[in-house]
């Protein structure tokens, strides 16, 4: 068992309504044997995870083997495929980053999307990777990428000295993302982005696995979650004006929450190896799935592109 406090809702004064959502294990990794939960705020419609880890619980619930440190170790096809979608993430940058901009990683793990920056955005990047103390960031640091360690506090990166934070799959890690982006919002340069990329609960899969299985939940490391409008909200509460959404493919949800309602059905359980990142088949075909349906209606992930006004 691990200690937890009550979770706090960035848009929405304490006191306001909670309505119990879903809850659920460490499908992924094990590292706590808990049961946790999500709650809706009935204020804003924001999902918390309530309660939450204790802010000194954290660090044990990222082990070694976490995903996003050993991106580099997926088989072959899977990480050309996954490295050609982070590719895309790239090009939508550049717009907003222009020639010499100095742009940050937050949230950069093991350094996977720094490399494909340094690859595909402009040569003139001055690219830098911010996150937790740890091993990992030693690679990152040996690869010539300039380093940031610690948690995300003022004072740390100096106030307008930044042309783009890019938070992917990140935002959704803080106990309280509204301060965090009024620290970001402060560290950015007048006409500097925040790239915010985040699980969407309005995506068709978030709906049919709602009560235990999305995998867009990640118990218990995911501690709140949006949809377009309460991210909208979110970043224009820092002060910053939304200049772009997308909405983008989420392979990984739909397989993990297949492969977790598997894992808990007798009758299905011998599919599991059929969901996971290592067969091709199936994320190609989650990954085209949510390509034709991003033209119909959200996804269960999204991107706001936020600008700091000049």
């Amino acid at each position: 068992m691990i200690r937890t406090v009550p979770a706090i809702c960035p848009l929405c004064p304490a006191g306001v309504p909670r309505t119990a959502v879903a809850s659920g294990v460490d499908f992924e990794y094990r590292t706590v044997p808990d049961t946790f939960s999500f709650v809706r705020c009935e204020g804003c419609g924001t999902l918390l995870l309530d309660p939450r880890p204790a802010d000194e619980e954290i660090a044990r619930l990222y082990p070694p083997d976490y995903g996003p440190y050993r991106f580099d170790r997926l088989p072959g096809p899977v990480r050309a495929a996954r490295d050609f979608v982070q590719r895309k993430k790239v090009h939508a940058l550049r717009p907003f980053a222009p020639e010499g901009a100095h742009v940050v990683d937050l949230g950069c793990g093991g350094g996977a999307l720094l490399r494909l920056m340094r690859k595909y955005g402009r040569a003139s990047w001055k690219l830098s990777g911010w996150d937790f103390p740890g091993p990992h960031l030693d690679r990152v640091e040996r690869e010539g990428f300039a380093v940031i360690r610690g948690a995300v506090e003022p004072g740390l990166v100096p106030d307008a000295s930044v042309d783009a934070f890019v938070l992917n799959q990140v935002i959704e890690h803080f106990p309280e993302p509204a301060r965090v982006l009024q620290v970001l919002a402060r560290a950015l340069k007048p006409g500097g982005v925040l790239a915010i990329e985040t699980p969407n609960v309005d995506g068709l899969d978030a709906r049919w696995f709602r009560r235990r299985h999305w995998g867009g939940y990640h118990f218990p490391r995911h501690l709140v979650l949006f949809d377009e409008r309460t991210l909208g909200e979110l970043v224009r509460r820092a002060g910053l004006e939304v200049a772009d959404r997308a909405r983008l493919a989420s392979p990984s949800f739909w397989l993990h929450s297949f492969h977790h309602a598997a894992e808990e059905s007798s009758l299905f359980r011998w599919t599991r190896p059929l969901f996971t990142k290592a067969n091709p088949v199936a994320l190609g075909f989650a990954t085209a799935f949510d390509v034709v349906r991003a033209r119909f209606g959200p996804t269960s992930n999204l991107r706001i592109v936020a600008r700091r006004p000049r």
